[in-house]
């Protein structure tokens, strides 16, 4: 099924102007926060996108930090470069284009639930750290929301359910999975990291109904929709959320979102 619309190139304008600022920043600031890189000379963000969590990184490290981004999206990096991180590369994990024991801290801001095999994928990771480096991610929890059960059951009326089950599972295998913190402790067990902690915090984020829902529009899920429906059934879509949105709900709207963060260290 793996298509263009799996790819974040048509995402990287939306991601810097609303998804970013609105649900990433937050959860960046609070990574970095528990991760210290206040004594970190390299620094690198796996899955970086638009640059969030490697920049917020770059106002807390050392003058001197050499701090870089990956990402699979050429688009992503235009636009963390943009913003002013220096260092980019294209790739993914597995498969990261770095030297091993090359880093201090590696970053992976809502990144390890994209991946094909999230055990490889942490493996790579904590392969470029060095001996007493962290690794720190960030994961989605399960609180229940509202907007986006409404919003994807219109997305199933218009693609079917199976249909749109597909496709997440196919772009983000891991997304349930690692809403339970426990298999984030797990993971890193796994991968062979020690003194792991995780914590849950909670966001409340407030939308209008027209930046959440062009928010969702450019998700995963968003884009296979458009994909799948063409350019004028993808109209009709978005016609159709519009107006149901406003007819139930106050603009704008308030929801919470829970974050896991995780943190462990290499011995």
């Amino acid at each position: 099924m793996t298509e263009n619309w799996a790819s974040y190139d048509s995402a990287a304008d939306c991601h810097e102007r609303l998804a970013g600022p609105s649900f990433f920043e937050r959860p960046a600031r609070d990574l970095v926060a528990d991760i210290d890189v206040s004594e970190a000379a390299r620094i690198v963000d796996i899955g970086t996108g638009s640059g969030v969590a490697a920049l917020v990184a770059s106002t807390s490290a050392p003058p001197h930090a050499i701090i870089m981004g990956v990402d699979p999206s050429i688009e992503m990096l235009r636009t963390a470069r943009s913003h002013g991180l220096r260092h980019v590369a294209v790739g993914s994990a597995p498969g990261l284009p770095l030297v091993g024991r090359s880093f201090d801290r590696v970053l992976a801001n809502f990144v390890l639930s994209h991946l094909s095999s999230y055990e490889l994928g942490l493996l790579d990771m904590v392969r470029l750290l060095y001996p007493g480096g962290r690794l720190g991610v960030t994961a989605w929890g399960s609180i229940h929301n509202e907007y986006r059960e409404f919003w994807e059951s219109l997305a199933e009326s218009f693609v079917g359910q199976d249909q749109l089950a597909a496709a997440t599972r196919e772009g983000i295998p891991w997304d349930e999975w690692f809403s339970d913190p426990g298999h984030l402790d797990q993971a890193f067990q796994e991968a062979g990291l020690t003194t792991v902690g995780v914590r849950r915090v909670v966001y409340r984020i407030r939308a209008t109904i027209a930046d959440f829902l062009a928010i969702r529009e450019n998700t995963l899920q968003g884009r296979f929709i458009r994909h799948y429906l063409g350019d004028a059934g993808w109209e009709r879509f978005k016609q159709t959320t519009a107006a149901e949105f406003h007819r139930r709900f106050t603009d704008p709207i308030d929801h919470d979102r829970d974050v896991f963060i995780a943190i462990g260290t290499r011995p």
